[in-house]
């Protein structure tokens, strides 16, 4: 995947990465990606009520081709969690070359923490998973957690992942869960205000981009906080609660919470790279069209 180590800014002229973020370990990204895919597998076939909703919303019948719905802009990257998004020199967002200066974020590149993932959602446009946030990780979260539902974003095409099908066994590379906090179990609102947005995109429907998990789980944030008892919860047989907000809105509450293992890091999306790629290729063409002009003559 192309992730680049970019290093704090130093000054007003150093190149900002795109973004900087909580990079998901390998094996444990693998792990995690296949778990959730097992894990909406088994609750579609578990509750009928959930499944016949889902099959509305894609227009698909069968589970394997739900999960298929489902799909990732770039499969062969790792997870990751974004902290800022800078945006592309030399348009980057206000506050990029600020936040890139601080001492904190300088402090935190290549440092190792835990993500805790505490629950997924599903809608007709995303599949995410829920980040709870440590006190640390908040020093360096710069995302707006009240943005929602803006014009959807678009993609140009997307690679195709292979699901976990029900029944499959679940391969496990690395996996590490523990119950739920106490202030998370049992709550159908266990983030709010700053760090809410934080998630895992895990797939997106077609045409539909991965940022737009983001602004899903911050519409589904707000209902969770207006909508009470009237709100239709279903238990999950292998521990927690699901519970449908309506418009095919569907949030997961599981008893457990699992714990992912990452790094933060700034992301060159290679843009760089591939301008100077393309700037030696224009110097050869030169090059070769001068020997040409030169035999001739």
């Amino acid at each position: 995947m192309p992730i680049q180590v970019v290093e704090a800014a130093e000054n007003a002229d150093t190149e900002l990465p795109l973004y900087y973020g909580w990079f998901v370990e390998t094996e444990y990204s693998s792990s995690f990606l296949n778990r959730s895919r097992k894990m909406l597998a088994d609750t579609l076939q578990e509750i009928p009520d959930f499944l016949k909703d889902v099959q509305n919303f894609t227009q698909k019948t069968y589970i394997t081709d739900i999960l298929l719905h489902y799909t990732r802009e770039n499969a062969d990257e790792v997870l990751h969690c974004t902290a800022m998004y800078n945006g592309v020199s030399p348009n980057y967002v206000p506050g990029a070359q600020e936040y890139s200066e601080k001492q904190v974020v300088k402090d935190n590149l290549n440092q190792v923490s835990t993500l805790h993932s505490i629950g997924w959602i599903l809608t007709p446009r995303t599949f995410g998973a829920r980040i709870k946030l440590t006190k640390n990780q908040l020093l360096v979260w710069n995302q707006n957690d009240t943005e929602g539902n803006p014009k959807q974003a678009k993609v140009n095409s997307k690679t195709f992942i292979t699901p976990i099908t029900y029944g499959q066994n679940l391969r496990v590379y690395k996996e590490n869960s523990t119950d739920q906090d106490p202030d998370v179990m049992g709550n159908f609102q266990p983030t709010s205000g700053n760090g809410s947005k934080a998630h895992l995109t895990l797939g997106c429907s077609p045409g539909v981009g991965a940022v737009t998990t983001g602004y899903d789980l911050v519409d589904l944030i707000r209902l969770e906080g207006i909508n009470g008892s009237e709100v239709k919860t279903y238990d999950i047989p292998k521990g927690g609660w699901l519970r449908n907000y309506g418009d095919g809105q569907w949030v997961f509450y599981p008893t457990k919470q699992f714990l992912l293992e990452s790094t933060f890091l700034g992301y060159d999306s290679g843009t760089r790279q591939l301008a100077a790629s393309f700037s030696l290729l224009c110097l050869c063409c030169a090059f070769a069209i001068l020997m040409m002009f030169k035999q001739k003559l």
